[in-house]
């Protein structure tokens, strides 16, 4: 979730072959007297073209489906949190009486034991409210997004982060346990390539290296009535990956063979050995990996993995992408401009093609950004031993033309492989989640998968070939002061999806006041409740904890929370 503020199949019906052999056929249609008039080499030399072509259309047959319409997206965006932390109106909402009693228990807990049993049947009651409240208050489940910091570990100061969630009504929370190239595993239990959250306060005595905050949270917030999923970045490994010699080749590479951190902010020295874990990272500082290797697809399945023994409710994916360095809102219509060009995904891309014919032609169309009608001249001298006179010499039936039909033919069979890496490497790595029925689910924004014309967003996400199963959690971050707009880009998302298929809207902002341009939760849900069918949605999530308790996530990021 940029916010700068089952092994379940994709489908594959014929569209894309039926699009372009149409266009083929009207080509030659168009062109059969020129066709009469060619001499008999020249002829089976078009005619072994036209098989190529073929070839090529039905290598393109996976399905890009339909797209949603050209449109802004509205990332959350960067800023200070807010000056103050207002109440609001949310439902369910504990008592203000209730939340001081709880909280003085909370801190008597920690050294007295009779009080740390009022403090627990004070929870359960809480747990148990909560339930009842959401059960016939819409949204049914109502989610928050939370950051958690080694000062967490401190005794009872995760507590008062939960009891604050369960406080506002919220009955789901999403902990980020794999982000900007950390896990939030212990130390001494950390089988990924990446560090711990906690390695510094651990090396320096302040956590103990098998203390497990994930775990901790599940079990805590799972106390308190609320389902724990984890949240967990898919494409995007971190910058730090980079620095981990015998992971260089599974980077995704663009055509100018940059992988997506060429042109970051960082200086490489300054944040050797991690340390841009603690630097905010926006898109050109992050690393990501080449969904086709299988290096990468072992990492976090391994992570993924490692935090599953927490036993969560469930989890979610974020970054299930490819880079934007191209710019913001980016729409893309350049073969190099695609993130296929490391060894792996190159290789596979030309394996999946009928021919050496068509794996020629694409090998030069991805090295030259283009294709000629010379280059497809060679292309068929090299693969028989007919010979046609003359290197250049024309392809009957337009050559120019031919090449045009080609090229636009090789760019839908690299962007189908650009999207297909992402939905196959979404599935590998959440094999474990769905063979122990674990639920799972994406994050993504609306527009990551805009086509217009023969362009196509930058981001590649294909959010409508994700698996029906998996829950879809979009960004809904439009602006405008009604709300109405983030409304329209979560009916855009609901239309779009299976009736099966949860959609859980995920909206930025804070209670009871408008914060970096973002209306209050207040006005975007009522906007959301007056639009869409409460019945199709009934799960709304909100954009973050530490906008709504600023104070608490500024001492716990600095490391200066007590419980008491």
């Amino acid at each position: 979730m940029m916010i700068k503020v089952k092994q379940a199949s994709i489908a594959h019906p014929q569209f894309i072959s039926q699009h372009i052999s149409q266009h083929i056929s009207q080509h030659i249609s168009q062109h059969q007297a020129v066709k009469d008039l060619a001499p008999p080499r020249s002829r089976a030399k078009q005619n072994r073209w036209r098989r190529s072509l073929d070839k090529l259309a039905l290598a393109g047959s996976l399905a890009v489906g339909t797209f949603a319409p050209l449109g802004i997206a509205n990332p959350a965006a960067a800023g200070p949190l807010p000056e103050q932390s207002l109440w609001g109106n949310p439902t369910c909402a504990v008592t203000p009486i209730e939340i001081g009693r709880k909280n003085e228990l909370r801190k008597a807990s920690l050294n007295d034991s009779a009080s740390a049993q009022l403090y627990e049947a004070i929870v359960q009651r809480h747990s148990q409210q909560l339930h009842d409240c959401r059960d016939r208050t819409w949204p049914q489940t109502q989610a928050v997004w939370l950051r958690l910091y080694a000062n967490d570990a401190e005794p009872g100061v995760l507590e008062d982060v939960l009891d604050r969630i369960v406080n506002r009504g919220y009955n789901q929370v999403f902990v980020e346990v794999f982000y900007d190239g950390r896990v939030l595993l212990p130390v001494a239990n950390n089988p990924t390539p990446w560090k711990a959250v906690t390695e510094e306060a651990v090396q320096d005595g302040e956590v103990s290296a098998e203390h497990d905050i994930w775990a901790e949270s599940v079990r805590l917030g799972q106390e308190r009535g609320l389902k724990v999923y984890g949240w967990a970045f898919t494409l995007n490994f971190g910058y730090s990956y980079s620095e981990l010699s015998d992971r260089q080749a599974a980077l995704a590479l663009n055509g100018n063979n940059e992988n997506s951190i060429a042109n970051s902010r960082f200086d490489p020295q300054e944040v050797a050995g991690g340390k841009s874990f603690y630097l905010d990272a926006y898109e050109p500082d992050h690393l990501f990996i080449d969904p086709y290797h299988p290096q990468s697809q072992k990492d976090l399945t391994d992570a993924v993995k490692a935090l599953m023994e927490a036993q969560p409710d469930g989890m979610v994916f974020d970054y299930v992408r490819y880079p934007t360095t191209f710019g913001q809102d980016t729409l893309i219509s350049n073969v190099k401009q695609l993130w296929i060009y490391g060894n792996a995904s190159r290789q596979t891309l030309l394996r999946s093609l009928p021919d050496p014919v068509a794996k020629q032609i694409m090998s030069v169309y991805m090295d030259n950004g283009a294709v000629t009608a010379a280059d497809l001249i060679a292309a068929e001298s090299n693969s028989s031993n007919l010979i046609i006179p003359g290197a250049t010499a024309p392809l009957p039936n337009d050559p120019e033309k031919s090449a045009a039909i080609a090229e636009s033919l090789l760019w839908q069979i690299a962007v189908n492989h650009a999207y297909q890496g992402v939905v196959k490497f979404l599935n590998t790595v959440t094999l474990p989640l769905q063979q122990n029925n674990v639920a799972i689910g994406t994050v993504f924004f609306p527009g990551g998968n805009r086509k217009s014309g023969q362009t196509y967003d930058a981001r590649m996400q294909p959010w409508h070939l994700f698996p029906t199963k998996m829950e879809r959690h979009p960004m809904t971050y439009a602006i405008c002061d009604d709300g109405v707009c983030v409304a329209k880009q979560v009916e855009q998302v609901v239309n779009r999806s299976s009736p099966e298929t949860l959609v859980c809207p995920v909206l930025a902002g804070t209670w009871g006041q408008k914060f970096g341009g973002h209306p209050s939760l207040e006005t975007q849900m009522q906007a959301i409740a007056g639009l869409v069918n409460p019945e199709q949605v009934n799960c709304v999530s909100h954009f973050v904890y530490a906008w709504m308790e600023p104070e608490s996530d500024k001492q716990r990021k600095a490391g200066t929370a007590t419980g008491n």
